[in-house]
């Protein structure tokens, strides 16, 4: 039924096995990624005073009364 959905006369062949990642592109991300751990580690951390906004706005949901506008 879901072939007939597709408008598939038959499944789709098997993808071929993947190919291992070349060493240069593994070196690279293990690379980035203990770069990353390196930064979360030096950075500073966060002041619970900075997360919340500095400033409260207000904005009044109701039009105008009725006659003026």
């Amino acid at each position: 039924q879901i072939l007939s959905k597709l408008r598939l006369p038959a499944p789709p062949p098997e993808p071929p096995p993947a190919r291992p990642l070349p060493e240069e592109v593994r070196a690279l991300y293990n690379s980035t990624r203990e770069l990353l751990r390196q930064r979360e580690r030096l950075r500073a951390p966060e002041d619970p005073e900075e997360y919340y906004g500095k400033e409260l706005l207000r904005f009044d949901m109701e039009g105008p009364p009725d006659g003026e506008g």
